[in-house]
């Protein structure tokens, strides 16, 4: 015979189980906004990053991405996250100035020798400081991707001389310091969103554009342009942001596995750009007409470029000038 006390025990025991049960069963369902399709580094580290993030929380974690823009433009992506609409957004840095001026930083043309040295700074505390840029506005920076230094295209001649970049009307980054430097180029730079791109290349309302090979021929822009030349004059990271608002929700164990999560899609993603970044280019080269730009050409771009860095710290405000000069000073070393 079960005594009163017992029972008591039992039935306690019986009341408390499911709602530990439940605590320790419950899941989040996130959604993530992207411009990425599936067969591009960025779809593939996505996913990637969907994928671990299942694993790594034993299916606690479940995101649903949403490709090509389905959900917006990129600035209505991130416009999203910061109202807590979508809780991850991959984009290019342009995009997210408008937010936190201080990434223009990053922007500046021809401020990074090669990868490497971006990503150093970027993984470090120059990441830590530009992620700090965007508390205000409820995200962070949880991963930077890979986009491969940009060149410019165009169907009017290949650019060999300074001058044969003068009076054309090419898409931009909606960066001021990258309208600012085509501008000072002789170029017209139109800035406008990417979902835009392609349309006004083949109705002819602009004569180019600049993106590096992982958007060239995945995103079929050659079939809109002829000529391809190798300025390499930046290279725009892209961002997998978080809305810190949806990573609030979770409890400490799976905000871990969030940044383990983007930390092994980062690493995937760099690494798939840069294995087939060759490949693109032999892709590209079948379709395009590419060439080397002369190295007396790239100093004029660059001299240009560095007169518009003072220009631009005004825009990029305190912070952000202050991370440029700490960029350029261990350059200088």
């Amino acid at each position: 015979m079960i005594t009163r006390k017992l029972f008591c025990l039992c039935l306690a025991a019986t009341m408390a189980m499911p709602l530990g049960a439940a605590m320790a069963q419950e899941t989040f369902e996130f959604r993530l906004a992207s411009f990425a399709n599936d067969g591009d580094s960025f779809g593939q580290a996505q996913s990637k990053f969907a994928e671990e993030l299942e694993t790594r929380s034993d299916g606690r974690i479940k995101v649903s991405i949403f490709n090509n823009n389905s959900l917006g433009s990129n600035r209505e992506a991130i416009e999203m996250a910061t109202m807590n609409s979508v809780d991850f957004v991959v984009t290019g840095v342009s995009h997210a100035t408008r937010y936190a001026p201080a990434l223009d930083a990053v922007m500046l043309p021809y401020l990074w020798d090669n990868r490497e040295d971006m990503f150093e700074a970027l993984d470090g505390e120059t990441g830590d400081r530009l992620d700090a840029t965007l508390e205000s506005q409820g995200l962070s920076i949880i991963g930077w991707w890979d986009n491969g230094f940009r060149h410019v295209s165009n169907n009017r001649q290949p650019i060999i001389q300074p001058a044969d970049i003068q009076g054309l009307k090419l898409r931009t980054l909606p960066s001021a310091v990258q309208v600012e430097f085509f501008r000072q180029l002789g170029a017209i730079p139109t800035p406008m969103d990417f979902s835009e791109l392609l349309p006004a290349l083949r109705q002819g309302i602009i004569d180019g554009q600049e993106n590096p090979p992982a958007v060239v021929y995945p995103y079929q822009i050659y079939e809109a342009q002829k000529y391809y030349s190798l300025t390499g004059h930046v290279n725009e990271p892209m961002l997998l942001l978080a809305s810190d608002a949806a990573i609030a929700r979770l409890p400490d164990d799976l905000k871990t596995v969030v940044d383990e999560a983007a930390a092994s899609a980062s690493e995937f993603q760099r690494q798939l750009n840069d294995e087939r970044t060759e490949e693109l280019m032999a892709n590209i080269r079948a379709e395009m007409e590419v060439n080397e730009v002369p190295e007396e050409t790239l100093a004029a771009f660059r001299e240009v470029a560095v007169s518009v860095y003072e220009a631009a710290y005004a825009g990029m405000g305190p912070e952000g000038e202050a991370i440029v000069r700490a960029i350029l000073e261990k350059r200088s070393q």
